[in-house]
């Protein structure tokens, strides 16, 4: 064959070659191209998608999701004040007598052993004087009417109430024997037990200072269906400044802030 002819056919073969190769790799760009495009739609689908999606906040008591749209701080704040409403509390028996966060609990539901016999506390006595020296700067006169009463003792002065007036009414008035906070040792009666006692100025006094020195008043006004017994303002019982403070500014009687009774079984 002639040089030129076949100079002339390789030139074709060659510029064929090279077209399929053009095509092919054109080919490969499109399906690249597409495959990205493909995955940038799927990305901003995905972004669309989980911004819309709720969150899941677990309830308070249950254990089951709600579901909440954004913002979620509400929800947050419900649950927060959910728990807060519930504290726990914990409870502790010593040798038959019941502590609860830490304080001795004598009242209709938790009696004390009869033999517990522990005479007045030191503390308590001490925090007395120094509200009673308080009191005496402001120009009154406070001082222990009754403090300790042994089981024994407790026995006579309940008998003496229903011989008197019947159970009813001295289970409104006085403690069943191992049912006193007087033999905890940690109440005190204070200058009269006459109800008259409430209007006078050491009363209000008392009502209003007795937290300073880890006291409060036992059996306050109207929760006498709470407490199990009348108001009594010169019973003044010692459970350390901290928690007395805190007592006082709950509002809240002794068996409302512990979560507890005062009723008896039978």
């Amino acid at each position: 064959m002639p040089q030129k002819v076949e100079n002339y056919y390789n030139y074709i073969y060659a510029g064929r070659i090279h077209s399929r190769r053009h095509r092919r790799r054109k080919r490969i760009g499109v399906w690249i191209l597409t495959l990205f495009i493909i995955l940038l739609i799927a990305l901003l689908f995905y972004i669309v998608f989980t911004k819309k999606q709720p969150k899941s906040v677990p309830a308070n008591a249950g254990g089951s999701a709600i579901s909440v749209s954004e913002p979620a701080e509400e929800a947050d704040t419900s649950s927060r004040a959910t728990e807060s409403a519930e504290p726990s509390h914990t409870t502790r028996i010593i040798d038959g007598r019941t502590y609860i966060d830490g304080i001795l609990v004598v009242n209709k539901s938790y009696p004390l052993p009869a033999t517990y016999d522990p005479g007045l506390d030191p503390e308590a006595l001490s925090a007395f004087y120094r509200m009673q020296k308080d009191a005496s700067d402001d120009g009154l006169f406070l001082y222990i009417t009754s403090g300790y009463r042994s089981y024994a003792e407790q026995v006579a002065q309940y008998n003496i109430h229903v011989q008197n007036k019947g159970k009813d009414y001295a289970d409104k008035v006085s403690a069943r024997p191992g049912f006193s906070e007087h033999q905890s040792g940690l109440s005190m009666d204070i200058n009269s037990t006459e109800d008259s006692f409430a209007n006078t100025e050491e009363a209000r006094w008392i009502a209003e200072n007795c937290v300073k020195y880890g006291f409060i008043v036992r059996f306050p006004k109207d929760k006498e269906y709470i407490t199990g017994y009348a108001y009594e303002p010169w019973h003044i019982r010692y459970v350390g400044i901290q928690n007395a403070e805190k007592i006082s500014e709950s509002g809240l009687c002794l068996e409302e802030y512990l979560g507890i009774k005062s009723v008896y079984a039978d």
